[in-house]
């Protein structure tokens, strides 16, 4: 792959709604760590359509949920510190999709080590990721406006 080449960044239902949940319970009373959390999201998913496999410690594959798997698909998890955050709350965890055919990176969830030590529970994820790969996504462009909706007041 080349430098010019990009991977199209998409977001899945529950990324948006794990993002939103996020936000409301971390970042409602805390603007000022909205907007840096909004400036790291923007940040990652830029990098991330450059180089959608970045080294570790930032990112790294992930084992399938049994029975998940698909040619053609890598499931990654990004590893960051949350702005503003103290103790687990401070380690963010992002899952994505790497769609190797189509060059997609799909953002399937976005959460706190508070909230799962290691990651959300495999059946769970499982049956996102048969949904997201089966073509349940929307794009990337509407982000922006989204988590300006998600206002953390």
């Amino acid at each position: 792959m080349n430098g010019s080449e990009q991977f199209h960044i998409k977001l899945s239902n529950n990324f948006e709604k794990t993002q939103q949940k996020l936000i409301r319970d971390r970042y409602r009373k805390n603007q000022a760590g909205f907007v840096k959390f909004v400036e790291l999201i923007e940040k990652v998913t830029k990098s991330l359509s450059v180089n959608p496999r970045p080294n570790p410690p930032l990112g790294h594959l992930e084992p399938w949920p049994q029975g998940s798997s698909r040619d053609g698909f890598e499931l990654w998890k990004l590893e960051f510190k949350m702005p503003q955050l103290r103790g687990a709350a401070e380690q963010g965890r992002l899952i994505y999709l790497l769609d190797i055919i189509k060059q997609e990176v799909v953002l399937v969830w976005i959460y706190t080590h508070a909230e799962y030590e290691k990651r959300p529970p495999d059946k769970n994820l499982k049956r996102l990721l048969i949904e997201i790969m089966e073509g349940e996504v929307s794009d990337e462009s509407n982000m922006s406006n989204e988590l300006e909706d998600g206002d953390a007041d």
